[in-house]
């Protein structure tokens, strides 16, 4: 699948449909996230609940990352500055 690689973006994010579409494990998060969209608009799928762990594969470099469980619209992954930084 792509990505969006996203400097406005401080963790990594991956749609909800896409997680149960391909079946991965969700985690509960400690705290519930509550998050804005990029235009300030409270984001449709409410306050951020679960994470999921997988491995990214990307120019041949593999990583495992932890991304956060919302709703991306059309978008199935966004990796943010966490991500960039580390890579």
């Amino acid at each position: 699948t792509t990505a969006l690689l996203d400097s406005g973006a401080f963790s990594c994010y991956i749609d909800q449909r896409f997680t149960e579409k391909h079946g991965f494990k969700i985690i509960p998060l400690n705290h519930e996230i509550r998050i804005l969209n990029a235009d300030a608009s409270p984001n449709k799928g409410g306050a951020i609940t679960h994470r999921v762990v997988t491995s990214i594969l990307i120019g041949g470099h593999r990583s495992t990352e932890s991304l956060l469980v919302t709703n991306l619209g059309r978008m199935s992954m966004i990796l943010g500055m966490k991500f960039i930084q580390e890579h």
